[in-house]
């Protein structure tokens, strides 16, 4: 789906739920049962929704589509991320009026340099209706809400992790560098055994090898990774160093275009990281303000993936092994 039906960071698919009407001649059979997570029921129809926006995704970021269980594999998952998410947000009284998706919907549109008649005029061009978009944007605004209410006050930035990382020899030498980073996690849950260390390590191991022998990259990464922007290929985009986790950022000073690094182990798994690209900045250097604020988003991002695993390990998930097939 082109550009204009995304919001913000973070959910790589457009989810929303279509109902289907019976026919008053005639009888449509029982919509089968994909997954439970608590008590939230997830149907065939919903996961074939989500594949198609998940494939669409894929054509819009020029990422080859991974194999048929793979895709429905990381779309069910992801899908279920953002039902718990949503039914957290309900649970924690978190509501956005329609005046939030109106002046959301606004900002979009004007981003796109379009009027908001245009965009929707786009909409039904890729046939979506009106009330599903502004569904989505709902959804979209009451995700950044619940993960900014979780997360938000948890998360701090001590003037000496600025004034350390500001004396860093990557950050001296490299200050008016950008890199863009493509990123594969092999994710670990959240308090994995020794075994589940040295099954995703080996995993990571043998994924690198695989990558080095030529396989696609941002289809290794639309089928294996546990990152939210896994249908994106793993894209991070353009980054600036603060932004990017001093696992990755120590080394890069010294990476090439195209080099694969890792698999190094984060709290969240195993990382393999491609450098797609390093570009010069032509913005002045980054001042003490910016690089807070750059190291706070990262760290916000980084929580972000590890209060996911945490709810879904907190949560009751069933799911039906043949929504893979």
């Amino acid at each position: 789906m082109k550009k204009y039906l995304q919001l913000s960071i973070g959910i790589l698919c457009s989810l929303f739920i279509h109902s289907q009407v019976n026919a008053a001649t005639k009888v449509q059979p029982l919509d089968k049962i994909v997954a439970v997570a608590n008590d939230i029921v997830i149907t065939q129809s919903d996961l074939d929704q989500a594949l198609g926006s998940a494939k669409k995704q894929l054509a819009a970021s020029n990422t080859p589509t991974p194999s048929s269980s793979s895709l429905r594999k990381q779309v069910l998952n992801q899908l279920i991320d953002r039902k718990l998410q949503l039914q957290m947000a309900d649970q924690n009284g978190i509501s956005v009026s329609e005046a939030d998706v109106t002046k959301a919907i606004e900002r979009i549109a004007s981003s796109n340099k379009l009027t908001v008649a245009q965009l929707y005029e786009k909409l039904a061009q890729e046939k979506m209706s009106i009330g599903d978009y502004r569904k989505e944007i709902r959804d979209e605004i009451t995700l950044q809400e619940i993960q900014q209410q979780a997360l938000g006050s948890k998360i701090t930035v001590l003037p000496q992790e600025v004034d350390d990382f500001m004396r860093s020899a990557a950050w001296q030498s490299n200050r008016s560098k950008e890199y863009h980073l493509e990123d594969i996690l092999i994710a670990l849950p959240e308090a994995p055994t020794s075994e589940q260390v040295a099954a995703a390590k080996k995993q990571a191991d043998d994924l690198l090898i695989k990558l080095r022998h030529g396989q696609s990259f941002r289809e290794t990464a639309a089928s294996e990774s546990g990152t939210t922007n896994a249908l994106q290929g793993g894209d991070l985009g353009w980054r600036k160093l603060p932004e990017i986790p001093s696992a990755f950022a120590n080394a890069l000073p010294r990476a090439k275009e195209k080099q694969l690094m890792g698999p190094v182990q984060t709290p969240n798994g195993f990382h393999i990281i491609r450098v797609a690209g390093i570009r010069e900045t032509s913005t002045p250097t980054a001042q003490r303000k910016e690089v807070e604020q750059l190291i706070y988003q990262r760290k916000y991002q980084q929580a972000i993936q590890t209060w996911l695993t945490k709810l879904r390990s907190q949560s009751f998930i069933n799911t039906n092994q043949n929504a893979y097939a």
